[in-house]
């Protein structure tokens, strides 16, 4: 039941975009809304144990304070006078916190290794038929429908492709909605295949890892996203030097692992890499814009040079929804996740969500130190990458980036468990193993 579970939420997670392009006559809110709606039936179907939100507990340490202060204030914003819409809001509230709740979870559903086994072959097949997407979408013409990126409440009207000038390839988005739902996938998937299915020793399962990782790994020049490509590039780079790099067996599957990638890409489809390639040297001015936007993700920068309401407007009025909405767009203009804090929730809002986002990369950071210590280091590593990309990721305003993260953490949280309970028998089995002492009779 519990992989059946876990295996529903990814599909719907990772197949969205195809339920949009070819299940037109469906509303898009209810793609949107599906994982959620499976994620609440996890809620209430599935326990995890006390020792799980011990763990957290301790690991979050005083953040929740933050936490609860944050909560408190996206709350209060739904009733700020600049608020457009209440539902909005309420939309807004569960892009804020629901997920943040899954961890826990994952890390309850995952607490065998028979479950860990299944949800990594789960991650492994839905990684395949992303790829296999990707590929098809790219050596398609630009103009035919298997590269729509949807449709607009539900009628037949086209979302523009975009493309690639160089090579007048398409920009793919393989079986999500948009480009970003593919880069939010190549960028988080790998990372958790490659440690946690390379770290085990059971050869099918890293075997199913290998193949998933390698797959996308070839497919990520297909989006054309220069972004996408640097931080996969940092995120594996970081899993091989926590995993050992040359050191280790682990550490050497994973380099072999990313230079295999890597070269099948740019063999079997030379134009995608071209392509990422052009626009670095084609658009100087737009990339050296894109690194300094990468500042955006320090607070002081984002709250000295953007431009935010002293209050608000209100939580959820900066959701990608709004549109669904029909309500007008906002005064303010903002991409980076940052500036659409302060947008929504004015600096002390902001400044309290970016704290408890902050709690989230001291688990991770934590969370790899207790892996590293009992020797698991690929899994080290993958808490190590998921703390970079908590920096720069779209925790809020990015469904799929959200849900695959936070699942990534749950993965994570369970490997903790799992050397933990691991400790503690080792701990029965000394004690029973030590000699009683038998006082004499008197």
């Amino acid at each position: 039941m519990k992989s059946l579970w876990f295996a529903v939420l990814m599909a719907l997670l990772c197949l969205e975009g195809l339920g949009r392009k070819y299940i037109p006559a469906v509303p898009g809110v209810i793609f949107y809304f599906a994982k959620d709606v499976v994620l609440v039936f996890g809620f209430m179907r599935f326990r995890h144990s006390a020792d799980i939100d011990a763990t957290w507990r301790r690991l979050y340490g005083g953040f929740r304070f933050a936490w609860i202060a944050a909560f408190g204030w996206t709350l209060m914003e739904i009733l700020n006078p600049a608020q457009d819409s209440f539902i909005l809001g309420l939309v807004g509230m569960r892009a804020y916190w629901l997920w943040w709740f899954s961890p826990l979870l994952i890390a309850g559903v995952l607490e065998s290794q028979r479950e860990r086994r299944h949800a990594i072959y789960t991650l492994s097949g839905l990684a395949v038929i992303v790829a296999l997407m990707a590929m098809y979408q790219f050596v398609s013409p630009p103009t035919d429908d298997v590269n729509l990126y949807g449709f607009a409440d539900g009628e037949s009207t086209r979302i523009d492709t975009a493309l690639v000038a160089s090579t007048g390839r398409a920009r793919v988005a393989s079986t999500f909605s948009y480009i970003t739902g593919f880069t939010d996938f190549a960028i988080l998937a790998p990372p958790l295949l490659l440690s946690l299915g390379l770290g085990t020793e059971d050869p099918p399962v890293r075997g199913a890892a290998l193949v998933g990782a390698l797959a996308i790994s070839a497919a990520v020049p297909m989006a054309g996203s220069r972004g996408a490509i640097v931080l996969s590039l940092i995120v594996l780079v970081v899993i091989a030097w926590s995993a050992g790099l040359f050191f280790t067996v682990v550490g050497r599957r994973v380099l072999i692992g990313v230079i295999v990638g890597v070269v099948v890409g740019m063999t079997a489809f030379p134009d995608a890499m071209q392509g990422v390639q052009d626009r670095f040297n084609q658009s100087e001015e737009e990339t050296q814009n894109r690194f300094l936007e990468v500042l955006q993700i320090i607070p002081p920068v984002t709250m000295a040079t953007a431009e935010y309401p002293v209050f608000g407007l209100g939580t959820g009025m900066m959701q990608n929804a709004r549109a669904a909405f029909h309500l007008p767009d906002p005064p303010y203009n903002a991409e980076s996740e940052n500036h659409r804090y302060l947008i929504e929730v004015g600096p002390v809002g902001f400044s309290l969500v970016w704290t408890a986002k902050l709690g989230l990369i001291i688990v991770l950071l934590k969370m790899r130190k207790i892996l590293k210590r009992a020797r698991r280091r690929a899994a080290s590593g993958v808490a190590l990458a998921y703390a970079i990309c908590t920096f720069g990721g779209n925790l809020t305003f990015d469904h799929v980036y959200q849900a695959l993260y936070f699942t990534g953490v749950g993965f994570v949280l369970a490997e903790v468990m799992a050397v933990q309970r691991a400790r503690q028998e080792e701990s029965v089995m000394a004690a029973e193993s030590q000699p009683r002492l038998v006082s004499a009779a008197p």
